[in-house]
């Protein structure tokens, strides 16, 4: 069959002119983007749990650092009588800046009403807390929490460091628990 032109509009009638896709390719096209689609938000969901991992860990290095400053500015001012007083004070305090997820103090915290990826500080522990966001999109709610607090405990003869007596006590901030894996 020889192509003709229709003498009316100028259009070209027969096979060549009948273009488009078959059901069959649109079909291999959808499997291939939704294919990549699945790929990109396993990435994706990866890198968000890594980037908030990184950013507790941050947190946790300020607040460690903050506390050195607290007990080198109590050895500094002549009152280390005073350092067990830092077992249960809020360590966010020794921030210049709170964290933006930083919820503030709570007395009796209700956890399935906070929200996921956020610090606060339970007072009747004296715990600081994360709440972590290991929330499955698809799972509905499930989350696990990471609980510091600060620990006061008497420095041994031979664990003491050369700039402090050996009868001072060492004040540190340590993860309780397990949960997270997070040191």
């Amino acid at each position: 069959m020889t192509p003709r032109l229709s003498s009316k509009n100028n259009i070209v009638v027969g096979k060549a002119g009948q273009r488009g896709f078959t059901l069959f390719e649109l079909a291999v096209a959808v499997s291939v983007i939704a294919v990549l689609a699945v790929l990109l938000l396993s990435r994706l969901a990866a890198l968000q749990q890594e980037a908030e991992r990184v950013a507790v860990q941050q947190t946790v290095v300020a607040l460690r650092a903050g506390l050195r400053m607290k007990v080198l500015e109590l050895y500094a001012s002549d009152r280390q009588n005073q350092l067990p007083a830092l077992a249960g004070q809020n360590p966010i305090d020794w921030l210049a800046e709170k964290p933006d997820n930083y919820l503030g103090e709570y007395v009796t915290p209700v956890m399935e009403k906070l929200p996921q990826s956020h610090w606060f500080f339970d007072r009747s522990n004296a715990e600081l807390i994360y709440i972590l966001n290991r929330g499955n999109t698809f799972a509905g709610y499930r989350s696990e929490l990471l609980q510091f607090k600060v620990s006061l405990q008497q420095a041994s003869a031979t664990r003491a460091k050369p700039s402090t007596p050996a009868d001072a006590p060492e004040v540190a901030l340590i993860q309780v628990g397990e949960a997270g894996g997070l040191k």
